[in-house]
C-alpha cells in the first residue's frame, strides 16, 4: 500500500523522524478471512515535500494498493529498514 500523509515538521530531519513514527504507527498483523497471516509494515519513505504551514498534522490524504510482481516474493518474516530510506522531494 502506498500512502500519503501530511504532517508538521521543523526541517527535513524532523520530517523523516515524523514519517517513520507515523508509518510505524500503522503497522499491524492479523489473520484474514481465509485464516492467513497478514502483516502491514513500513518498508520505506519514498518522498518528503515541504508544502507550507497550513497542514493538519498526521492526516492521511491518499493511499492505494501496490501490485506485487508475480516473480517478486518477500518472506513473511523479512525485516524492512525504512530508517535507511533516502526520500526525494516531488515538488
Amino acid at each position: 500500500m502506498d500512502s500519503v500523509h501530511l504532517f508538521k515538521a521543523s526541517d527535513l530531519s524532523d520530517a523523516m523522524r515524523r514519517a517513520l513514527e507515523l508509518g510505524k504507527s500503522h503497522e499491524q498483523e492479523y489473520l484474514n478471512v481465509d485464516g492467513k497471516r497478514v502483516r502491514w509494515l513500513l518498508a520505506s519513505v519514498v518522498s518528503l515535500d515541504l508544502i507550507g504551514d497550513d497542514v493538519t498534522d498526521g492526516v492521511e490524504v491518499y493511499s492505494e494498493p501496490v501490485e506485487i510482481r508475480a516473480d517478486e516474493f518477500v518472506d513473511f518474516n523479512y525485516k524492512f529498514t525504512p530508517e535507511e530510506s533516502e526520500p526525494t522531494q516531488t515538488i
